[in-house]
């Protein structure tokens, strides 16, 4: 008999991690042809951009994305905690806690990024002198574009977290495919000469820069489209019209206020531009709680809390 019982553990530990291996083959299997399009698609734009543009481009545009890098420091830090609180609702088909979740953090990172570009963008042409020199003033044009890119880009890696721990991996990685190869194609538009067989605009860092931020943009969305009707939630959008064009225009207004108001030099004209560009965000989201996914009486309850740790 003990030797039955033996066999019959043996058998239930081989159909256990059989079972566990299917399960992880099918949650899998569908990135391996997106990790190989992915290799392609990034070896192509830059090569692209090198071989038309020359390495002064290069240049301009890695300077725009490694500071675009830095406004997505807050989405990386929350991903790992977003997916662990998603994937326990998911078990416990709490779809009215997942929905809370995914509005509040991804409305909220949203925000914080639309919050950098407001605050940079006005300023490009001067944080690249004062920090890179005057040899880089002809990519200001690309970071400033670039400034954008993590605005949607946060809100698409809150996106696609959700699809992953609610097991909706297959429609991310569609859509992740779908978006490579057109991404491929419009960076050859961009990018290539006119006096090409197929002719391209020519543009540069610039021509690249604005592919991915319109391209992401619209991409992130779909995913956003996708989550509410798979979910039964209506598909909102205004909040990133009014909370982008917000900020941006908010980060005109300062500067523009700060430069008439305060003869100084540079870095002191962007702190005080930047105390007034919070203060102006501040009301805005007073007012419209809802583009950071709040409402008034949570925006109170923060507000006294830091009264009283005064």
């Amino acid at each position: 008999r003990g030797q039955d019982s033996h066999i019959l553990n043996s058998e239930d530990e081989k159909e256990t991690v059989s079972s566990v291996l299917g399960e992880f083959w099918n949650y899998c299997k569908f990135f391996i042809p997106a990790a190989w399009l992915g290799f392609v698609y990034t070896l192509l734009d830059r090569w692209m951009l090198q071989h038309w543009s020359g390495s002064s481009e290069q240049a301009y545009y890695a300077v725009a994305l490694n500071f675009s890098v830095v406004a997505l420091l807050a989405t990386s830090s929350i991903l790992r905690i977003f997916w662990k609180e998603i994937a326990e609702a998911k078990y416990q088909n709490d779809t009215e806690r997942i929905k809370r979740y995914y509005l509040k953090v991804s409305r909220g990172l949203y925000f914080v990024g639309a919050l950098v570009a407001g605050a940079l963008l006005p300023w490009a042409g001067e944080i690249i002198t004062l920090l890179l020199g005057d040899a880089y003033n002809d990519g200001t044009l690309t970071l400033m574009v670039m400034l954008l890119y993590p605005v949607h880009q946060s809100m698409g890696q809150i996106g696609s977290t959700l699809l992953f721990a609610t097991e909706q991996n297959r429609i991310q990685v569609i859509i992740s495919l779908v978006f490579m190869v057109i991404s491929m194609v419009v960076a050859y538009i961009m990018l290539a000469p006119n006096d090409m067989v197929i002719p391209g605009f020519g543009l540069g860092s610039r021509g690249l820069a604005i592919k991915m931020v319109v391209l992401q943009l619209i991409q992130v969305n779909a995913i956003a489209w996708f989550i509410a009707r798979i979910h039964g939630w209506k598909f909102e959008w205004t909040y990133q019209l009014v909370g982008l064009g917000g900020a941006l225009l908010a980060g005109w207004v300062a500067q523009l206020l700060v430069g008439v108001l305060i003869s100084s030099n540079v870095i002191v004209l962007m702190i005080c531009s930047t105390v007034l560009y919070l203060l102006m965000m501040g009301a805005l989201v007073y007012a419209m709680p809802l583009l950071v996914g709040l409402d008034r009486n949570e925006i109170n309850d923060y507000i006294s809390k830091i009264i009283n740790l005064d």
